[in-house]
């Protein structure tokens, strides 16, 4: 029997997480939370406005919020990441009492973009109108 509650909060877990060479990226169904310099970032799940991945070669990710600021994030799993954080929303949005198949059309969205059907223009936009930003 214990005699005192404990004060602490439950860890929560991230719904997916990579390290690279020192630097982290975690992605929670609210915020993406990352190292990619001298501290550590954390940017709400709703305010990424696109995933963008380096060229062949680049182990690095660049994050755009919708207000404009990039961060550029080392990482080995530049695919992954992306999904994670596009999976991410996507749950959000649907938690919020949006269509349930906004999920579904992110993924099915993100696969155009990744065969080249439309550009990453086109995809941030239709993704704003789907998530409502």
């Amino acid at each position: 029997m214990k005699l005192f509650k404990s004060k602490t909060k439950p860890i929560e877990e991230p719904l997916y997480k990579t390290s690279f060479g020192g630097f982290w990226i975690r992605v929670y169904s609210n915020r993406v939370d990352f190292k990619a310099g001298a501290g550590s970032e954390s940017v709400p799940i709703n305010q990424i406005a696109s995933v963008h991945l380096a060229v062949i070669g680049i182990m690095k990710i660049t994050l755009e919020t919708t207000g404009g600021k990039k961060y550029n994030i080392p990482t080995h799993k530049k695919k992954e990441v992306q999904q994670a954080i596009y999976q991410a929303q996507a749950r959000l949005t649907k938690n919020s009492s949006q269509k349930p198949t906004n999920t579904d059309e992110l993924i099915k969205l993100n696969e155009l973009r990744e065969k080249g059907i439309i550009s990453q223009d086109e995809f941030d936009l239709k993704k704003k109108q789907i998530l409502g930003i």
